[in-house]
């Protein structure tokens, strides 16, 4: 069951840095304004974050639609944390089923609302970190980077975003998040996938 948990978390968590390099893309056709035709792509482009880094920017975006490309992340991550659980739950039970319950409730109120109620993505993400900060799994780099970018992304995306006007520093500061969040999604996927396969060979062992 675990080697399960662990191949699913690993498969999602490289899903989604896939979709949010399909999401730089969408950065790039509109600062050269390059027009896409393509339906599908041009929903892949536009993930809450691309939205969020777009209107920093002076572009039109609007975060109160229910977004397909959202509902997909977040429901990559919750199998994603579930990996993570299974990796962590010896380290801090209650501290890693908090954050794996953060992107399960996010899709309820998401669909409720039609709001942008993917900041329990941001808030877990850094509650996991901590996490493996105490655990010999993963390594320090990972957790670190998970922290740091996580933080940038609430506090420049959700928080700042609000509070202040458009802002190309605002832009600037979720573009270095965002690129620290797509390399804690390789080095996740990395970690989860040789848990899952020393599980998986462990299991096949024969016992005497």
């Amino acid at each position: 069951m675990q080697k399960n948990f662990y191949k699913a978390g690993a498969t999602s968590s490289l899903l989604v840095f896939v979709l949010f390099l399909i999401g730089i893309t969408g950065i790039i056709a509109t600062l050269l304004q390059i027009t896409i035709n393509n339906g599908w792509f041009m929903q892949l482009q536009d993930n809450w974050l691309i939205l969020l880094s777009k209107m920093n920017m002076g572009f039109q975006a609007n975060l109160n639609v229910l977004n397909t490309t959202d509902m997909t992340i977040m429901a990559l991550f919750c199998a994603l944390f579930l990996g993570l659980y299974t990796a962590l739950q010896n380290t801090s039970k209650i501290w890693s089923l908090i954050a794996t319950a953060l992107p399960f409730l996010g899709i309820p109120i998401f669909l409720a609302t039609a709001t942008a109620r993917r900041s329990t993505l941001l808030i877990a993400v850094p509650i996991i970190s901590i996490v493996t900060l105490r655990s010999n799994i993963f390594s320090k780099q990972t957790a670190y980077i998970g922290i740091v970018a996580s933080t940038l992304m609430f506090f420049a995306g959700d928080i700042a975003t609000v509070v202040f006007s458009s802002s190309a520093i605002i832009a600037l500061i979720m573009a270095i998040g965002y690129l620290f969040w797509m390399v804690w999604f390789l080095l996740v996927s990395q970690k989860l996938y040789q848990l899952g396969k020393a599980n998986q060979d462990n299991s096949e062992t024969p016992k005497n």
